[in-house]
């Protein structure tokens, strides 16, 4: 006679039979496929796709590999599995996602990465800073010979505005942006750099970045945008007292890296007021391959007092566009998807013909200045 099985037991092979089941079931469902904005906002990639069979990949050997990545990122339940092992992770033994997010004090998250390493790594030596200064210079000189006036913006990590929610024990070391700053300014390059009112106003009590993001939110980028219009001296036309605040629940880019963004909220800070720039077609660009590489898009407002700019910059110009749109009677955004990816664009300025060009980088990205060019 087979022994009893206790219902402990039952259980774990019933949820052991379940697994292996539903996702079978689901998948003849038609519920299989790759969750593409998980994959790309979480886990910061493409889904993976197989080259097709007359690409030659069945004779190289590498198609059982393909297969079993492509069949790994259309698994059903796979957010869902991912997600809440993530979660316990944060829950019961307050680990965050590897590398990719620091867990600071009091619910604040920060970005691991390349922010860890410009933190507390002594990577950016005197070579490195007076390479990145020699770009920005020479972008600069290049936009003087055409008629245009360069100007550098430094947005600030969200460790150096609220510096007092890292992880104890962060040995910091000196910030790197402070020479790359001096060294600009001494081959003289315009450089606007956002740190000083930003953390003027953070310590007022002003929030400028959520919890669980590493961008700046609304009020955070309105400060900066106030900051580089008054450096420029063009006209601010978004009043700091016409700017209503709205705080609302919202998924953050640092929740989403640690896989917890279902489960955990973030108060991100909104701006609203009255808008006069209106989106117009982006051109073509035809013979310039560069552009299709950016992400962009153009803004217009029916005042010819007002300047032409064309602005590059990172994730952290996205905030920064619906207070700059105000300011110039065309502006061009480029965002760059990757830092190491294609940050200035002569064919681009050529066709446009701007009176400023911008140029916007965060400061933990002089991790990668090396790589830079001009």
């Amino acid at each position: 006679m087979p022994p009893q099985r206790s219902p402990r037991d039952l259980i774990v092979i019933g949820a052991f039979a379940l697994l292996l089941v539903l996702p079978a079931a689901l998948a003849l469902l038609g519920r299989a496929g790759a969750d593409t904005e998980f994959i790309t906002t979480v886990e910061n990639r493409r889904p993976f796709v197989a080259p097709p069979v007359t690409s030659g990949a069945l004779a190289t050997g590498g198609w059982e590999r393909d297969a079993e990545r492509q069949i790994a990122d259309a698994f059903p339940l796979r957010k869902h599995l991912i997600e809440a092992y993530d979660y316990v992770k944060y829950a019961w033994l307050g680990d965050g996602a590897g590398n990719r997010v620091l867990r600071g004090r009091d619910g604040w998250f920060y970005l691991g990465d390349e922010e860890l390493t410009y933190l507390t790594d002594a990577y950016a030596v005197d070579a490195v800073v007076a390479h990145l200064a020699d770009v920005y210079a020479a972008r600069s000189a290049w936009c003087a010979q055409h008629g245009m006036h360069y100007a550098f913006v430094l947005a600030a990590n969200k460790s150096t505005i609220y510096p007092q929610y890292l992880p104890a024990g962060l040995a910091i070391g000196p910030p790197a942006a402070d020479r790359l700053v001096a060294a600009l300014r001494a081959r003289g390059v315009r450089t606007i750099d956002t740190r000083p009112p930003l953390i003027a106003a953070a310590r007022g009590g002003t929030l400028l970045y959520s919890k669980g993001d590493t961008h700046w939110n609304a009020e955070g980028a309105a400060i900066a945008a106030r900051a580089i219009a008054a450096n420029l001296g063009v006209r601010d036309r978004v009043a700091a007292g016409a700017i209503r605040y709205v705080d609302r629940p919202d998924r953050g880019d640092l929740l989403n890296f640690a896989g917890i963004g279902s489960f955990v909220s973030n108060d991100v800070r909104f701006a609203e007021f009255s808008r006069t720039a209106r989106d117009v077609p982006m051109p073509s660009y035809g013979g310039d391959p560069a552009a299709a590489r950016y992400s962009a898009h153009a803004s217009a407002i029916d005042d010819p007092a007002l300047p032409s700019a064309v602005i590059f910059g990172d994730s952290f110009l996205e905030g920064l566009e619906p207070f700059l749109a105000e300011d110039f009677r065309r502006a061009v955004f480029l965002h760059h998807i990757s830092v190491e990816d294609v940050q200035f664009d002569r064919a681009i300025l050529g066709a446009e013909r701007p009176q400023i060009v911008l140029q916007e980088l965060v400061e933990r990205s002089i991790v990668f200045g090396a790589s830079f060019t001009p």
